[in-house]
């Protein structure tokens, strides 16, 4: 009689568990009504975090902070005896920080096979230094000359992206480029500019930050618009070849990317 009790208290007790093991299991297995619109997970503060897929967009900035080269201009000098010297930029400029400040658009005709598109931009470089004496152009004046070199590119750009969300997108651009020259003495108010045009060539890779963090990805869309932002490393070169003056540089620069 004992066992016979026994027996039937062990089975009662394996048909709880495996009932138990039952309704367990099969909540594991209901999918949650938020699947279908991309829910992929609720974290320990009851946050929804979705998984939406969206479509490329079609238009991008970028912000670039980098150095570069200035110009490699000289310049002769009569004094007043009528005799040129030749005084060159760094004459002038010495020292001069080789900081750059740039801003590019993008519009992309495609996204088929990686994004194709028109590229405009410019950048800025600033320079401050001494003018030169005009009865001795070896000696510094107490006039100081500002400097502005202002590229302004418009060419085309190739973006490696075929996906929302894609970690690396690297990238190639190239095109035309006018590179203006301006230069203004702090005493009199004429600014004193001339333009060239050239040619320009840049490589370089976006890592998409919005990648990393979901929850901010979507914040970004739906706050801003803007479906990625990137950091960016890009390497530029410069070239303007002209009867008046000649210029290259190459560019180093980073910065942040949106894409809208």
């Amino acid at each position: 009689m004992k066992n016979l009790i026994r027996f039937l208290a062990v089975s009662f007790i394996f048909l709880l568990s495996a009932q138990t093991f039952a309704v367990d299991s099969g909540l594991k297995k209901t999918q949650h009504a938020g699947a279908v619109d991309g829910l992929t997970r609720i974290d320990k503060d009851g946050v929804y975090i979705y998984d939406t897929k969206h479509e490329l967009k079609n238009e991008s900035s970028h912000i670039r902070v980098g150095s570069a080269d200035h110009p490699d201009i000289t310049v002769q000098v009569a004094d007043v005896n009528g005799v040129v010297s030749d005084i060159s930029f760094n004459d002038i400029y010495s020292g001069a920080s080789k900081l750059t400040i740039g801003y590019d658009y993008e519009y992309f005709f495609t996204e088929s096979g990686g994004k194709l598109g028109l590229q405009l931009g410019f950048a800025a470089q600033y320079a401050q230094g001494q003018g030169r004496l005009v009865i001795d152009p070896s000696k510094s004046s107490i006039e100081k000359f500002s400097f502005l070199t202002i590229p302004l590119y418009v060419g085309a750009a190739y973006r490696f992206e075929y996906k929302d969300k894609q970690l690396f997108a690297p990238y190639i651009a190239g095109g035309g480029v006018y590179m203006v020259l301006a230069e203004k003495r702090e005493d009199r108010s004429k600014i004193n500019a001339i333009g060239e045009p050239g040619f320009y060539g840049a490589a370089g890779i976006l890592f998409n930050i919005t990648a990393m963090d979901r929850e901010m990805a979507s914040d970004f869309d739906s706050e801003y618009g803007i479906s990625n932002l990137w950091l960016n490393l890009e390497f530029k070169t410069v070239n303007v070849s002209s009867d008046v003056f000649d210029y290259q540089s190459n560019y180093i620069q980073s910065g942040l990317s949106f894409d809208f």
